[in-house]
Order: C-alpha cells, then structure tokens, then sequence
C-alpha cells in the first residue's frame, strides 16, 4: 500500500512540473477580450462518436459534458493577458491544451474516450458513457453518469463518482473519495483520506458493488448498500476505523480481523473472539448468513473480507437514491 501511493505522489509531481513547463513556453489562439472576465472564445470540431478527447488545463474549472451530437463544442474563459488555448487532431483525436487559469466547457459525444491531466483545477464530467482518464494533482474530480471505465487520480483533492461504472479505480493522497451507484469492478486507495461507498443497484441492471476492494493507511473507510450476488469485496486500513452497512438480506460470507482493535457486531448475534495467531490483541470474526438457511442460501453468496483497527458490522436499510 506504502509504495503504490509513493508511486501515485511522484508521478502527480511530475505532471505538476511538465504542466507548468508547457503552459510557461508555448504560444496559441487567444479570443475576444472579455474586460475583466478575462478572454472569451467558443471553438467547434466534428468529432466521432467513439473518438479521444485529450485535455490539459492547469488551473481553473473544466466540465465536460456528453451530448448526443457528433461534433466536439468548446466555450473557455481564459486568464487576461497570459491565458492561452491550444486545439490540434482530427475527428479521431482532438488534442486541447491550456495555459494560465480557465473556465473550460466541452461538449462531446457521449461514447468518447476523455483524458485530462490538472494541476490544481477542478474536474467535473457529466453524462458521458465512454472511458475516462482524469488527474488533478490538488484540484477535485466529481463524475455523474455511467462511464465504462474510470480512472481517476488527485493528491489533495476530493473525489465522487456518482451513477454506476463498469470499471473504476480512484487514488488519492489525502482527498477524500465518495462512491454512489453500482460498478462490477470498484476500487478505491487512499492514504489518510476517507473512503466511503454507497452501492445501489439502480444501473446497469446489477445490484450493488459486484467486485470492490477499498486501502487505506490511515485513513477511515464505510461501506453501506448492496453487493452483487456471488460478489467480493475486501476492505483494508492499517490503522482507520471500518465500518460496513450491508441490508438484513445480504447473503455473504464474513470475515474480518483486526490489528489491535475491537469488532462491534449489530448484523448478526455472532461475537467476535480474541485472534488465535499473531501478535497484538485484536480480534476475529468469521460466519456465514447462507448458512443459516436464510432466502437465497445454498450457494452464490457474496464474500466480505475486512481488515483493519477497528470495525463496526451492521445492518443497513437505506439505498442512496440516483442522482439528480
């Protein structure tokens, strides 16, 4: 865990230091002058439905929202006197650099492929069902829909994904991650933010979190919702408290351990016992919900595995509603 964040914190830095080299030696397009609103230009490229957008914009705001029309739509406010914009590609590949601080708007077709590397700004993509690949090394990245797949990266900033994923992966250094929706495949690392998960299944036709695993080094993490049938999820702090909220139905079998700390069990009568290896004086606690006989026992339940300080079990009645 130490060395995937150590590798996570050095390449953020490296895109901080090209990004500051880019925007410092290179000319572009400028727009109208807007007074003190800074520079204003809108620029418009067909683009195809399963195309690349790569966007790199150090700082300010970037939204990017999918739409149901083959052309690539840009609107940017750019910083007076030093803001500059760059487009280059084809209706393949489109290419869109920034330098100084910006307001970003891109329109683009719903199926594309988005990447964005940041410095400090602000990421946020709305409706897009293609494949998203967004870095802001302090800035926050907030995605609403169902992407395919997800990868999404920052040091300092905060990140939610809000709808449902085919695939994603979020790593931050200290921001903190949220999770809403459904995902067959989610995961989530941090080193002392925190992490937490509200699995629905009102996406994608699924129910819940299907695959997820959720690191943290000191940071807390809450898992709370759904989980596929036949799921597994593994939950792992090395010192954060653990908490893990599933419903009274949730067929599964359970096992958590913990470092020093103590297991508080509401889900289900079963107690916690001293560890029986290692050292320290944590705990364990191991049952199954199938077997007991309980609707849909007899195979195909989900696995949960925690490993932690500290964790609370309980049970769970509420399903975040989609987003609005």
């Amino acid at each position: 865990m130490h060395s995937g964040v150590t590798r996570t914190t050095a390449w953020l830095s490296l895109v901080l230091a090209l990004l500051a080299g880019r925007a410092a030696g290179q000319g572009g397009q400028g727009g109208e002058e807007g007074g003190e609103g800074g520079i204003r230009l809108e620029k418009r490229w067909p683009l195809d439905s399963g195309g690349t957008v790569r966007i790199t914009s150090p700082l300010g705001k970037l939204r990017v929202l999918g739409w149901d029309v083959d052309t690539l739509a840009v609107s940017a406010r750019l910083e007076p006197r030093i803001g500059r914009f760059f487009g280059a590609g084809d209706a393949h590949v489109r290419t869109l650099e920034l330098a100084g601080r910006a307001e970003l708007e891109v329109h683009v077709p719903r199926n594309v492929t988005i990447w964005v590397k940041s410095t400090t700004a602000d990421i946020e993509v709305i409706g897009v069902d293609g494949t998203l690949d967004l870095t802001s090394v302090g800035g926050t990245i907030h995605v609403i829909g169902t992407p395919q797949d997800v990868t999404a990266e920052t040091m300092s900033g905060s990140v939610e994904l809000a709808g449902g994923t085919g695939r994603a992966r979020v790593k931050t250094v200290s921001g903190d991650v949220l999770l809403r929706g459904a995902s067959q495949d989610l995961g989530a690392s941090t080193l002392s933010g925190r992490i937490t998960v509200r699995a629905a299944g009102w996406q994608r036709g699924g129910t819940g979190v299907q695959r997820g695993r959720f690191e943290s080094v000191s940071g807390d993490i809450r898992f709370e919702g759904e989980l596929g049938r036949g799921g597994v999820v593994q939950v792992e702090s090395q010192s954060g408290k653990i908490e893990v909220s599933v419903p009274a139905t949730t067929v599964a079998d359970f096992d958590a351990v913990t470092i020093e700390g103590t297991i508080t069990n509401t889900f289900g009568a079963e107690q916690p016992k001293p560890r029986a290896t290692g050292a320290g004086s944590g705990q364990e606690l191991r049952f199954s919900t199938a077997a007991r006989g309980e609707a849909g026992g007899g195979g195909g339940g989900a696995q949960i595995t925690v490993r932690t300080g500290t964790l609370d079990l309980c049970r769970h009645s509420n399903v975040d509603p989609a987003p609005s």
